[in-house]
């Protein structure tokens, strides 16, 4: 086997091992984001019913910067530990090769077409954050904190996609590792 044969998988297991870090990384986010909106959301319930003094503020943020964070961090960690629905009727009849072909083909497209997602969400926060976009209510809401996290976790998911459509391996047979 040449240099260059077994130079490629050992570059995939690196940029596996770094992309998994990162994928943890923003799982804690998410997890953090999760106890915040379960207390936001605890807090406004009693003080709205016990003290009739609502939290105003509770539902903007949790709905447009704390939800947004939770799905977006959690993403790319869900995809890679196989939170997700793979229909494969298709797969079962498809020889064997074809099955990993189409597989592949198929997360490669999916891969490209979340990375323009990622870019477009990109240029949109930094466009928000240049001009200091607000929402205007009993608060002003700067948006740019509630764009930030797309392109984070949709270009992680996009990274995560690609690496599963060149990897020799890895995520085929619907296993995964956390």
């Amino acid at each position: 086997m040449s240099d260059e044969r077994r130079t490629f998988p050992v570059v995939l297991v690196q940029m596996d091992r770094g992309l998994q870090w990162i994928e943890r990384i923003c799982a804690i986010i998410a997890g953090i984001a999760a106890l915040a909106a379960m207390f936001l959301v605890t807090c406004d319930a009693v003080m709205r019913h016990l003290f009739s003094a609502p939290l105003t503020f509770q539902t903007t943020l949790t709905q447009n910067y704390v939800l947004v964070a939770l799905l977006l961090m959690a993403m790319p960690w869900g995809y890679r530990t196989g939170g997700f629905i793979r229909l494969d009727m298709l797969f079962r009849v498809l020889p064997a090769l074809v099955g990993q072909i189409v597989l592949r083909l198929g997360l490669a497209a999916s891969a490209l077409y979340i990375a323009q997602l990622a870019l477009l969400s990109f240029l949109h926060f930094q466009k928000v954050f240049l001009r200091g976009d607000v929402v205007m209510g009993v608060i002003d809401w700067p948006v740019a904190p509630s764009w930030v996290w797309l392109p984070i976790g949709l270009g992680l998911l996009s990274l995560r996609l690609m690496l599963d459509a060149v990897s020799p391996h890895r995520y085929n047979t619907g296993t995964a590792d956390a």
